[in-house]
Formats: C-alpha cells, structure tokens, sequence
C-alpha cells in the first residue's frame, strides 16, 4: 500500500510539473530565456526523477521474468539523477544572479565534476554495490557508500545558497528580494528533506518536496511577467531598471557600457490609417529586427512603452555600437522594401556611451536626447525632399 501511494504521488508530480513546463512554453512571440532553459532543465529532470522513482517502488521486491535487471536500470539512473537535478538548480541560480551566459559555461566545467564523479559510481555500482544493492529477492538496500552521492546533490544546493548570500551582500536585498526568496527556497526545503530521508530509511519525500518548491516557482515566474512586455515579448522598463544595477556592478573597464533608444517615426500614422492590430503587427515585427540584430548574450533589449525601445549592452570600441546602429537601420530598411507590407518601420536612433561621471538617468537621458536630435534631422530631410 506505501508503495501505491507513493507512485500516486509522484504520478500526481508528473502531471503538475508537465503542466508547468507546457505552460512556461507557449506564446510564440516571446524568446526563450537562458533562465527559462535552465528553469525547464529542472522541470524536466525532476519528472525524471518522479518516474524512475515510482519504477523503483512499483518494481521492488516484484519477482517476474528480469525484474532484478529492471529494479538496477531504474535504480541506476534515479541514483544519476539526484545530483543532477541539484547540479541544474546550480546552473539556474548562477544565471539568476550574475545574467551572464558566457562567465556560467566558463564555470561548468568545474561545477560538472561532482555530478561526474557520482553517475560514474551510480554506473559501477551496479557490479561493486558501493551506492546500492539489489538483492537476490530484488530487493533495494543502500549501500556503504551511499553518503557519497547525497554529499555530491548537498553539494551544490549548498554553493546555490552561498551564491545567493554573497549576491546579497554585495547588492543589497531589497532590489532583487522577490527572485531570492525563491533561490533560497528550493536548496533549503531540499537539504531538509534530504536530512529527514537519510535519516528516516524507508520514506521519499526529496522530490516531493522539490516539486513544492517548482510550485512556488512557477508562480514566481508568472508574477514576474510583469518584468515582460506582453505584446513583444522583450523585457519592460521595469526589468530594465533593476538589471541595469546589477550590470553597472560588473562593468568591464575594457569595454564601454551603450545605451540605444529608438521610436518609430509615423508610428501614430500606422494605427490611425491601419488600425491597432496593425500597429501592434509594426511593434511585433520592430521587436524581431531588434533580436535579429543584437545577438548577443549580454544584449539587452526593452520596450519602454508604445513605440519607443531600448538596447543595453556591451562593446569594445564606440564604433561597434554604431555599426549596430547602421545594423538595425539597414534590416528595417530590407524589411520596408517588401512589397508586402502595407506599412514602413523608420526607426529614429540615438545612443550615449556611459562615463564615470553619468549617473542613469544621465545616461539614459544622453540616448533619448540623441534619438531626438536624429528624429529632428530626418524630418528636417523629409521637409526639404517636399
């Protein structure tokens, strides 16, 4: 009878977290995240999880034809992927904290090894019985070394929380203290439930517990759609504001840190003459070229509200982030010349370079300034060629 309710549960999780995963997933105008890559890493890994743990409990002690060989193979895997799953939530909070994809594959190579080490003893375990033992009535014990795959799981949930606290330290709690609590929750509930399973021999509530956790997740991740823009898709001026600290911290002295703002001039014109939904069409497709052109990780891209966008990021030299300028310029320019569109995108441009003097709203206001200047030559332009 434990072992029915146990499957039911985990069965139960099955269905939760899938519905999670299907659910972040849908929308085909939103670009799929790093994080959101990683978040479903974990979903992913934790209904894993749930299936080689129901096959444990609905095939022990069971006596038909290669149940013995089935009980290892499931086993097996179950024991690979309890590290796993903590080595994803790893992944998942670097990226939460420090939004650097480029610095987080540098350090995958070192926080890998752990995880290694344990499915390669999960594997050989099968013939040393080091991790587990299934005996000759297919039975699961544990065994002698079994501390040292939960050593490797606690292991990372451990450096997540010590990441969290010195993010905390050093950048203070209030601005980002809705995306801690929630990477402090999955580490701490785990650890516990690990501690009350390793003590406790015989009940299985780690991934239970987890799936808790995914829970209040999820609906962290759902409260944080009001850091997205719901039409495009990129992120608001709300997110802006709190990454933008973040990045200042980690400002590479040998780059310089750009700020683009753009509108679309006779964007007013598009929605009188075409309709809203038309417009909205403009927004969407504006938004494409932006993703098109600012390819990389550390690119930021924002729609402050109505027509107007921002870019945040990184480059060597001042020239690049004009190139980039003349980039954006150039596509929307290939996508006017389609006789297929009923409309024009022409997107006025500015951007300002950050200097130790500039504060944000400096900053900030030396881009928007500049797009100004640019929107008042192309009209001066358009006035002559009348």
């Amino acid at each position: 009878m434990v072992e029915l309710l146990y499957a039911e549960i985990n069965v139960v999780g099955i269905i939760l977290l899938s519905l999670f995963l299907t659910d972040l997933n849908r929308g085909s105008n939103k670009k799929t995240t790093y994080d959101q890559y990683l978040f479903n890493l974990c979903l992913v890994l934790n209904i894993l999880v749930f299936v080689f743990d129901t096959g444990m409990w609905l095939i022990d002690g069971q006596q038909f034809t290669f149940a013995r060989s089935l009980n290892y193979i499931v086993t097996t895997f179950y024991y690979i992927l309890n590290p796993l799953i903590c080595f994803a939530w790893l992944l998942y909070t670097d990226y939460k904290i420090n939004e650097n994809w480029k610095g987080l594959l540098k350090r995958i190579p070192y926080y890998v090894i752990p995880c290694a080490i344990s499915a390669a003893l999960s594997i050989v375990s099968v013939f040393t019985h080091w991790f587990f033992i299934i005996d000759a009535s297919n039975v699961y014990v544990r065994g002698p070394s079994f501390w040292v795959m939960a050593v490797a799981a606690l292991f990372y949930l451990a450096l997540s929380l010590v990441l969290s606290l010195t993010d905390i330290i050093t950048n203070g709690w209030e601005g980002n203290k809705n995306v801690f609590i929630h990477l402090f929750l999955f580490p701490v509930l785990i650890i516990v439930a690990s501690i009350i399973q390793i003590m406790f021999y015989g009940i299985s509530i780690i991934w239970v517990s987890a799936m808790v956790a995914f829970a209040s997740i999820y609906i962290n991740i759902q409260n944080n759609e009001l850091f997205t823009d719901s039409l495009t898709g990129l992120n608001n001026r709300n997110h802006l504001d709190r990454y933008f600290n973040k990045r200042l911290k980690r400002l590479n002295k040998d780059r310089h840190l750009f700020a683009i703002m753009l509108d679309l001039d006779d964007f007013k014109k598009i929605n009188d003459d075409l309709g809203h939904a038309v417009g909205d069409m403009a927004l969407i497709e504006m938004a494409n070229i932006l993703r098109l052109e600012c390819k990389r990780d550390d690119d930021l891209i924002v729609r402050v509200g109505g027509d107007e966008f921002f870019i945040l990021g990184e480059r060597s030299k001042p020239e690049e982030v004009l190139e980039l300028v003349d980039a954006i310029t150039a596509s929307a320019s290939r996508f006017n010349e389609s006789n297929s569109n009923m409309y024009e995108l022409k997107p006025s441009i500015g951007f300002s370079i950050f200097n130790q003097n500039d504060s944000k709203n400096s900053f900030f206001a030396k881009a928007d300034h500049a797009m100004y200047l640019c929107k008042q030559e192309r009209k001066k332009a358009k006035s002559k060629n009348n």
